[in-house]
């Protein structure tokens, strides 16, 4: 089974989703491409772990409450589960695999790089740099840097489980 969106696409609609996109949107998405997927696989999905958990981000405007956002990996996420569902593979063999492992780290990078850009908008604030500071940005850099090899390696064991993409 071929991804339903190339690496290409997926740049594009990380620039046409900044902030994130939402259940909705993704399903659609998918459904505009001919592929038979709904809501409730994708809270399915969810719920096993196999795709992370969205973002709340509050609405502009007093009462209106806030929306769950996805990161636009998430699509990715969904294409490498077609395929490895096409493959013979059951989602409860994913939940067990490399594959929610990898997803893991990924959210733990994502969180690294808030935290990172958090330290980042503080400094900015302060007229002086501590050095302190500078410590805690190195150290969370490293981390960073650790967690993106780890996620390289999980990747390279999950691809020796992977069916070939046709």
């Amino acid at each position: 089974m071929p991804d339903p969106f190339t690496k290409t696409e997926l740049k594009k609609l990380s620039s046409d989703y900044p902030n994130g996109i939402s259940s909705q949107e993704i399903v659609q998405l998918f459904r505009e491409r001919g592929f038979k997927f709904s809501e409730a696989t994708f809270r399915k999905y969810v719920q096993m772990g196999l795709v992370e958990r969205c973002r709340r981000v509050g609405r502009k405007g007093k009462h209106r409450g806030s929306r769950g956002l996805y990161p636009i990996s998430t699509i990715e996420r969904i294409n490498t589960i077609k395929r490895m569902i096409s493959g013979d593979m059951t989602l409860e063999q994913l939940r067990g695999s490399y594959f929610q492992l990898r997803q893991r780290v990924e959210e733990v990078d994502r969180i690294l790089m808030e935290v990172q850009q958090e330290i980042t908008r503080q400094e900015d604030q302060k007229e002086r740099k501590d050095r302190q500071d500078a410590v805690i940005r190195r150290d969370v850099e490293q981390i960073s840097k650790s967690v993106r090899r780890l996620i390289r390696k999980l990747e390279t064991l999950e691809n020796a489980y992977l069916p070939a993409r046709r």
